[in-house]
């Protein structure tokens, strides 16, 4: 439901608001454009899930929550790989369907549900699970970008 229901709300609503701006890309460039957010969105949702799953010992669901902060593989890059691949797969299915356009304004929506949902109801809950740990994690793990150099890498 959560891949179907969702991006088809986030698509028809990004159509829309598209339908407005004149902006034509070469079908070539867009379906290029999809391919890649696609992999790279299935790549980080399965590493994201399966590192939950294996590391975590749960998942991102709320009935079976993860008995265990995850805080490398995927989760060392960035707070929030599926929420991050689910935002590229929002950006491939816009394109695919209609353009360019509207895969950008998917992508933009999903982020801003995402950032919302993660503020309002996720941080809330982790800090109160994992404490003094989480909040640490808070600080020195962007929330979606991924962090690909250590600060100590860039400094060399």
């Amino acid at each position: 439901m959560f891949l179907v229901i969702s991006p088809l709300f986030l698509f028809y609503i990004s159509r829309y608001i598209s339908s407005n701006i004149s902006i034509i890309w070469p079908r070539t460039f867009e379906i290029s454009i999809a391919s890649i957010s696609l992999l790279i969105a299935i790549a980080y949702m399965s590493w994201g899930l399966l590192s939950l799953w294996i590391m975590g010992e749960g998942t991102p669901a709320p009935i079976t929550p993860t008995r265990n902060l995850v805080t490398t593989g995927p989760y060392k890059l960035c707070r929030n790989p599926i929420e991050l691949g689910t935002d590229l797969y929002f950006l491939s299915l816009g394109t695919f369907l209609d353009n360019l356009n509207t895969g950008i304004l998917c992508l933009i929506l999903g982020m801003s549900l995402g950032y919302a949902y993660i503020k309002l109801i996720e941080e809330r809950e982790l800090k109160l699970r994992f404490a003094q740990t989480y909040e640490k994690y808070l600080e020195s793990t962007p929330l979606f970008l991924p962090k690909l150099f250590s600060s100590k890498e860039r400094r060399q």
